[in-house]
């Protein structure tokens, strides 16, 4: 069986994410209202890189900064999760044009009227 080990910049990585989390994220979290967006943490994560890096970042990467943001804020580790899910999308596939107006259809024949993102290319439902 083949021996894993972090290379010493990612295990330095690693605890600067921990430290970062325990003692910048941690407090902001506190601060949060329970089921809601705490747009004070998303805001400090997208200013210190970390949404960036969410979006950019390969699987080792994605799996140690989740687990480092873990150990010192487990809120942070779940809203920088949350924005991946919602961003990525976007990101990839996103333009930069303005969505259509909540509650307008896109096409003719959707029943549902619900326009989340603004897209590239059309979506399942309009093909």
């Amino acid at each position: 069986m083949t021996a894993f080990s972090l290379d010493p910049g990612r295990t330095a990585w690693c605890e600067e994410l921990y430290a970062l989390a325990r003692e910048e994220l941690r407090p902001l979290a506190e601060k949060g209202e329970p089921g809601k967006v705490n747009r004070p943490l998303v805001a400090a994560l997208g200013g210190l890189g970390l949404l960036d890096r969410l979006l950019g970042s390969g699987a080792l990467d994605l799996c140690l900064l989740r687990e480092s943001l873990a150990r010192g804020c487990t809120e942070a580790e779940t809203a920088l999760a949350l924005q991946g899910l919602g961003a990525g999308p976007v990101r990839l596939a996103g333009t930069d044009a303005p969505a259509p107006p909540a509650g307008r259809c896109r096409t003719r024949s959707d029943r549902e009227c619900s326009p989340l993102v603004t897209e590239s290319r059309r979506t399942s439902h309009e093909r």
